[in-house]
């Protein structure tokens, strides 16, 4: 019985709304356009999860490992990662971990080689590439214990001769090809 009294002296005395608002000259409520927090789009999307021929055949936890490494490629490689102290940090030292080294030739006809080193740490990726006599590269990549070696020799104006070997820790492949452009 009290509870129902309570109720009704509640809702008697507050029946009628005291307060005097005009709202004819009542501003209207501005919401701010929230311009800080990124919009993730599908192309977004598209770039973390893999979507290649190879997902069905990739078991859960290699999935997830791909997944977790393109999520944090594609943050770290935003305009706003690369604009903040971190960013900038690992840009100057993988600016400093590249070395080019240039052989002039000894006469006009001669040959000039040129050797660049690249390591990226932070991708566990290091390269060597040499021109010259020919074009030659190694890579070596620690994530995937994987090292591939490319040679090619230009043949004519529009021709090439390619040797490839890739080692991988479960397998090797050697190819041989010939690609020209038209």
């Amino acid at each position: 019985m009290g509870f129902i009294l309570s109720f009704v002296l509640i809702f008697l005395g507050f029946a009628k709304c005291h307060a005097k608002v005009d709202l004819a000259s009542t501003k209207p409520l501005v919401i701010p356009v929230d311009n800080f927090t990124p919009k993730i789009t599908s192309a977004d999307v598209a770039e973390v999860i893999p979507c290649d021929a190879s997902v069905r055949t990739t078991s859960t936890s290699n999935m997830m490992v791909r997944i977790a490494d393109r999520t944090f490629n594609h943050w770290f490689n935003s305009p706003t990662m690369k604009a903040s102290m971190l960013g900038r940090a690992v840009d100057e030292t993988q600016e400093k971990l590249k070395t080019d080294v240039i052989l002039p030739a000894d006469s006009s006809d001669g040959v000039t080689h040129k050797f660049s080193f690249r390591v990226e740490a932070f991708q566990a990726l290091a390269k060597l590439e040499y021109s010259g006599w020919m074009k030659a590269a190694i890579n070596y990549d620690a994530k995937a214990a994987s090292t591939d070696i490319f040679l090619k020799e230009k043949f004519f104006t529009n021709k090439e001769f390619i040797v490839s070997h890739q080692a991988k820790k479960d397998q090797d492949l050697s190819m041989i090809g010939l690609a020209w452009q038209w």
